[in-house]
């Protein structure tokens, strides 16, 4: 299986605004973007569907996105589990969809926790 990679560094990311700030930005997702868990959902779905118009980066059939994660800060409760939950439903959908998962997360943690 081929792989894509994208990098997100949470070192500075101290809101929920930041994180949809940080994840419209890294993923070109449009305007309209409604900057909340359920929008994130449907956005990161359609990495292997390009013609939903909802996301910049596209994967092929067979090629998953290794997103790497720096310096999450799991104080921050809500990114934390927006994150996990969001790509965790994105990757069900995907087995529903008989495709295979699409998103794998990476952690890379640096300094204090």
């Amino acid at each position: 299986m081929k792989e894509k990679k994208l990098s997100i560094d949470f070192s500075k990311l101290e809101t929920m605004e930041d994180f949809h700030n940080t994840m419209k930005a890294l993923f070109g997702f449009p305007d309209f973007y409604g900057k909340n868990m359920h929008a994130l959902i449907d956005c990161l779905t359609s990495l292997r569907y390009p013609e939903d118009g909802m996301t910049s980066v596209t994967l092929e059939k067979d090629e998953v996105l290794l997103l790497e994660v720096n310096n999450l800060n799991y104080k921050n409760h809500e990114i934390v589990v927006t994150l996990f939950s969001s790509i965790q439903y994105v990757n069900y959908r995907c087995t529903h969809l008989n495709d295979k998962e699409s998103i794998i997360i990476l952690l890379n943690q640096s300094g204090d926790l």
